[in-house]
């Protein structure tokens, strides 16, 4: 079987073409999918998380034939992507059979978020926020596992991608870490959900935490705190890591 990065949630064609340079027509746009359809109950949904420099469109494709559900590009800054057309044409890469697909976003102000899912929301089946990447030049820059302490931040980030995205199907989702006081990440957790957060993704480490073991119960304590789905994520390489972190977080799916 193919090792791939997954992640899990917890639950009660043509040519390829560059994203500006797209040969999509009216049609093709009409094939997106709703992704939120994906989590039924009792049905385990294999994600390949978001991944530096492996998660474009080739990799994508050879993970769908190995059966993954859900696939994310990698992190692309909101600012760049909005600005410039380049920016667009290198980053983002895309197909017919590229479905159903989450851009993933770095992001520190609404409406640059909003206007990147708007550009964004007819190629792809929703955007994801990233609150969870640890790397000093993001956390810097104002992007990533900072916006864990900035609660009201997110929730207006996700607020006004609802708002502003026209496709009622459109989802927005974040990925998180954890604080070590985790009534701080259950409160984040439910302000995002107030806003229309479709679901959220947990990595289970702090901002501070990089290769030691994943706080799965900590996970299973957001997820008992929520009513909409969350995604277990960290230290899943394998479908039966997967299935294991399911079943110790009692999250809808792992990635």
């Amino acid at each position: 079987a193919l090792p791939i990065f997954m992640q899990t949630w917890v639950g009660k064609g043509k040519a390829t073409s560059s994203f500006m340079k797209s040969n999509y027509s009216e049609h093709s746009q009409c094939h997106l999918k709703n992704p939120v359809d994906l989590f039924q109950p009792g049905h385990f949904v294999k994600i390949c998380a978001p991944m530096v420099r492996y998660s474009k469109l080739a990799f994508r494709t050879l993970v769908r034939k190995y059966r993954c559900d859900l696939c994310y590009t990698p992190m692309i800054v909101a600012a760049d992507f909005v600005k410039s057309v380049k920016a667009r044409d290198s980053e983002f890469t895309t197909s017919e059979g590229d479905h159903p697909l989450i851009v993933q976003f770095a992001a520190r102000e609404s409406q640059t978020l909003a206007d990147a899912a708007c550009i964004a929301s007819p190629f792809a089946d929703g955007v994801d926020l990233n609150c969870g990447c640890p790397q000093r030049w993001a956390l810097t820059e104002g992007y990533g596992a900072c916006l864990i302490n900035k609660p009201d931040l997110v929730k207006d980030m996700v607020r006004q991608v609802r708002n502003q995205v026209e496709n009622p199907t459109f989802s927005v989702s974040i990925k998180i870490r954890i604080h070590d006081d985790i009534t701080r990440t259950v409160d984040l957790c439910r302000k995002a959900e107030a806003a229309g957060v479709s679901w959220i993704t947990v990595h289970g480490r702090s901002v501070e935490e990089r290769h030691q073991p994943v706080h799965y119960d900590a996970i299973k304590i957001i997820k008992e705190s929520m009513s909409i789905p969350v995604v277990a994520n960290g230290d899943i390489r394998s479908l039966k890591e997967a299935e294991t972190a399911c079943e110790l977080t009692r999250a809808d799916r792992k990635s």
